[in-house]
């Protein structure tokens, strides 16, 4: 099990890379590109916070609660 705070931040950063890359591809197919170039710069930052947060995600793990039926012990 992993913390769903984690996964919810990572969910978060998915959705802002996706947000910046459809602009620059906007931007790209409207012949800005002066502005699709500046976003890149965003997009690696994003990229590498996904990366990083994917790497917390892989190595957290928690312990799984040992259940014991009623009344033993």
């Amino acid at each position: 099990m992993t913390d769903p705070r984690i996964e919810d931040h990572a969910v978060g950063v998915e959705l802002q890379l996706t947000e910046l890359v459809e602009r620059r591809q906007r931007a790209l197919v409207q012949g800005r590109t002066e502005f699709a170039e500046s976003l890149q710069p965003e997009i690696e930052a994003l990229q590498e916070e996904l990366a990083r947060t994917a790497e917390l995600i892989a190595n957290e793990h928690f312990e799984r609660p040992e259940i014991t039926e009623e009344g033993a012990g």
